[in-house]
């Protein structure tokens, strides 16, 4: 039901706001229909007036034309009395001196009209003269009176174009005053039609409302009879469960007091906690404080390593003159083969000082299994020189010689074996005392390329016993000029001396560098925690 009155209700606003619609389309029509006659008479009017003024004009036309006419004439007329004029005066001037010649009867004879032709001719011409006048006059008041009207019609017209203007004004007021009205009409009829929807709405509102207000007043009563009963039932029980309310009370107050010890624990936990973090903090500070100061130490130690790594190179320059010098005598098969030598030597020399490095931290390895026989060495060539092999001798001496008074094995990547390696003047700075002796090799190598042999024999033919004796008779030598301190201490000053080289990488085992990481290790654990404590503290 409460759809169906809305539907109908709708139903009945859009067909009164369809027929105000027409009705308002039907008046708008009727006003411009008039205001198009009103118009169209207007219009009428000025051109019957427009006409007329047209009539008026051509008359004024032709009356002007005859004016000017008469005038012509009469100038004309004027010109020849003036000429008549003058030719009477110089006649009158001739008779001057014959008028005491003139006879006795010169009455009868000049009053004498018929005798006397010349003074008919005069009379003649003197009426015609005043004729001409006479019809001059009266032209002359025709045209002023054409004139005086015309005169009055230009007024009258002059106004009825005023008085047109103005009522061409007054209709555009007049237009645009209805066109304005027209407009608050249409707005007043949408505010009316807007006041009808809402006043719908409002009535719908209304009827939703009082039915609510119906059900509200069914459900209070009822509430009101629960309530009542519910207040007769609560009575009885209250009686019952005050005994109850008592030991809860009780039982409450005693967990309230545990709950405020607890809390009181947990605050003097948390305190606790809080001066053990400063306390770490300040350790921290200090260790971070110690640490820069070993940093600092650790970059002294290295400027100074640094001052003997130049020291070292300058005696490798030296020795690689020398070699030079000493390299012209030594032959292919001999200095390809020690070459090997060398390089397997600085290989183990690696690997011990690595493993001396790592004695303090670690036990030492199971020794080795014992090597193989050595393969019989190639028989000598014939066509070798005899002091061949006292030069070498000799060479390899004068290096161990220097090897023994200071110079320091380090290690050293894997060197590559092409010859354009040895070109680079900065590279051999930078190497040991083993690989300048290599170097010296090479040159003489090259010095007797068209008799060296081919290395794959040479290479194959060495074996790893003799490694090891030179191995064993270095580590003799070094041991007889320096105590195992300070070798130990000279190992550990080589790695970071080497960390400036290009071959630092090797060296990332050392104890500094481990002792430097550890404590960051640290340091960073010690953060991690209190920042964990901090944020369970907020």
């Amino acid at each position: 039901m409460w759809v169906q009155d809305e539907d109908a209700t709708a139903a009945e606003s859009d067909g009164e706001s369809d027929l105000f619609s027409e009705d308002e389309g039907d008046i708008q029509f009727e006003i411009l229909e008039r205001q198009r006659d009103e118009a169209n008479q207007r219009l009428s009017e000025l051109e019957e007036v427009s006409n007329q003024l047209l009539k008026e004009i051509n008359v004024l036309e032709i009356q002007f034309q005859i004016e000017r006419s008469c005038r012509e004439g009469a100038e004309a007329l004027a010109v020849k009395v003036t000429k008549e004029n003058k030719s009477l005066k110089r006649r009158s001037q001739m008779l001057l001196p014959l008028i005491a010649e003139l006879p006795e009867n010169l009455a009868a004879v000049t009053f004498d009209p018929e005798t006397d032709p010349t003074v008919n001719d005069d009379v003649v011409d003197g009426g015609e003269e005043t004729l001409m006048l006479q019809s001059q006059a009266k032209i002359r008041a025709g045209t002023l009176f054409n004139l005086h009207v015309c005169v009055c019609v230009y007024v009258y017209v002059c106004k009825a174009v005023c008085l047109i203007t103005d009522i061409l004004s007054q209709l555009a007021r007049e237009v645009e005053e209805k066109e304005a009205i027209l407009r608050q009409m249409s707005k007043q009829n949408k505010t009316m039609n807007k006041i009808k929807r809402v006043s719908q709405l409002v009535t719908e509102e209304f009827t939703e409302m009082s039915q609510r207000l119906e059900l509200e007043e069914g459900l209070r009563q009822q509430a009101e009879v629960f309530a009542h009963q519910a207040v007769e039932n609560g009575q009885s029980t209250a009686q019952i469960q005050s005994s109850d309310t008592g030991l809860r009370l009780q039982q409450a107050l005693e967990q309230i007091s545990n709950i405020s010890t607890a809390l009181s624990d947990i605050q003097c936990y948390y305190q606790a906690q809080q001066s053990q973090s400063a306390a770490e903090q300040s350790s921290i500070l200090s260790e971070l404080q110690n640490l820069r100061e070993q940093l600092e130490k650790s970059e002294a130690e290295k400027t100074a390593l640094e001052t003997q790594l130049s020291e070292a190179n300058n005696t490798a320059m030296q020795l690689q003159e020398e070699g030079s010098k000493h390299g012209s005598v030594v032959t292919a098969e001999g200095g390809s083969k020690q070459l090997d030598l060398d390089a397997k030597a600085e290989e183990t020399l690696k690997k011990d000082t690595t493993d001396e490095q790592t004695e303090g931290s670690t036990p030492s390895p199971p020794p080795p299994p014992p090597p193989p026989p050595p393969p019989p060495p190639p028989p000598p060539s014939s066509t070798k020189p005899a002091p061949f092999s006292e030069m070498k001798a000799k060479a390899v001496d004068e290096m161990m010689e220097r090897i023994k008074k200071g110079i320091i094995l380090r290690p050293i990547k894997k060197v590559e074996d092409d010859d354009s390696s040895w070109k680079d003047q900065k590279c051999e700075n930078r190497k040991s005392a083993v690989l300048e002796l290599k170097g010296m090799l090479d040159n003489m190598k090259r010095q007797h390329f068209r008799r060296m042999p081919s290395r794959k024999g040479v290479g194959r033919n060495v074996g790893e016993a003799e490694l090891l004796l030179v191995l064993q008779r270095r580590r003799k030598v070094m041991g007889e000029y320096q105590d195992p301190s300070s070798i130990q201490t000279q190992v550990a000053q080589s790695v970071p001396a080497a960390g400036g080289a290009p071959w630092a990488g090797e060296s990332s085992s050392a104890p500094v560098l481990r002792r430097l990481k550890q404590n960051r290790e640290k340091r960073d654990s010690r953060i991690r925690a209190s920042a964990l404590i901090i944020s369970q503290e907020s």
